[in-house]
């Protein structure tokens, strides 16, 4: 049995997203794995039971039998760490995750928001804890620019020495994936380092559902048209989207369109984009008119009492979350991560595949 412990220098790296398609590479090739996530960072309660929002995505895609607390034995606070020493916390640890792994070929160990230890609210060092496992590390790290990305890296690289098996950078603009491979990874390999997988920003991966959103907005449904469960892939405050009787909307001032996607390149002028749903702010009603509008064209309402600027705003700070139904982004990501067979060749030097 192995240990895996995936990290992230934080950032709304993509973490959760890229350690399911490892996961379900690895169930993929046949292997038993479990899954361990010592210290919580999103707190949820699901049927009276708090446990953290990784886990709970987990432990149903991966069918484990474990009891939440067993998966994720401190939760985010400090009630369940108290006063005890390092030491102790990462002497159970070990333990557990040994226990956790039993009839396991590997056990993914997943940390927490940011592998740097700089936060009172986390009782153990993760490269402490990682030392302690003697697991190999994967670094999931957001591209922002080249020299923050080679800082993290390099950081991460000195600290963990040969334990570091593989980076994924992540969300690496489009136009900059050229000289992500050219120029920055070639320098980083000089340097010692392992792998480095770039992954280019991809919106088919910040999707979110209608249903997502509206309970992110604390909003309500004043038609649900084609239901909570639409995927969302952008949003506009402008009208150009709007065709047909939806044009009838340019009269609701108060108003955000939330898109869907589209696959279609005309090469003229931009096309209108599908309407997934609309989202009128500000706590009003819309006219009946409006109303039997979205209903004939069967386009989702959704009534929030916050103005626009402030909904804008919440929905750009707080990124989609991963869920067990988001089998379609876990696919596509694996894709991306495996172009050219990289993320298989990084899995064969772990020595987990063949």
């Amino acid at each position: 049995m192995s240990f895996l412990f995936t990290g992230t220098t934080g950032d709304h790296a993509g973490h959760s997203l890229i350690t399911w398609a490892i996961a379900r590479r690895l169930v993929e090739k046949g292997l038993k794995v479990g899954f361990m996530k010592p210290f919580g960072t999103h707190p949820i309660n699901m049927e009276g039971l708090w446990t953290d929002r990784d886990v709970f995505l987990f432990k149903e895609v991966l069918n484990l039998q474990e009891p939440f607390n067993r998966i994720c034995p401190y939760l985010l606070s400090e009630e369940t760490w108290g006063l005890r020493e390092t030491e102790e916390i990462l002497d159970e640890i070990r333990s557990l995750a040994q226990e956790l792994g039993k009839g396991k070929d590997v056990l993914i160990i997943m940390g927490s928001d940011h592998i740097f230890f700089d936060d009172v609210s986390r009782p153990v060092p993760e490269i402490s804890l990682i030392t302690r496992l003697e697991s190999d590390f994967i670094l999931v790290n957001r591209y922002r620019d080249i020299s923050r990305s080679i800082y993290s890296i390099l950081s991460v690289s000195s600290l963990l020495k040969d334990r570091l098996k593989g980076i994924m950078l992540n969300r690496v603009p489009t136009e900059k994936i050229k000289d992500i491979k050219d120029k920055m990874i070639p320098s980083l390999v000089r340097e010692g380092v392992p792998p480095v997988i770039a992954l280019p920003e991809d919106s088919a991966l910040s999707f979110r559902s209608l249903g997502e959103i509206r309970e992110r907005l604390d909003g309500k449904f004043l038609l649900e048209g084609t239901g909570p469960d639409r995927p969302v892939g952008g949003m506009t405050v402008g009208s150009a989207d709007l065709t047909g009787e939806l044009k009838m909307f340019k009269r609701a001032y108060n108003k955000i369109i939330l898109l869907g996607s589209s696959d279609t390149e005309t090469g003229g002028p931009p096309a209108p984009r599908p309407v997934a749903g609309i989202i009128l702010t500000g706590g009003r009603n819309p006219a009946p008119r409006l109303l039997q509008i979205a209903e004939k064209a069967n386009v989702p309402l959704i009534l929030v009492h916050a103005d626009t600027f402030a909904v804008l705003k919440r929905l750009e700070q707080n990124p989609s979350i991963i869920s067990p139904k988001d089998e379609d982004k876990v696919r596509h990501m694996t894709e991306l991560m495996d172009t050219d067979g990289a993320l298989d060749r990084l899995l064969q030097s772990l020595g987990l595949i063949q």
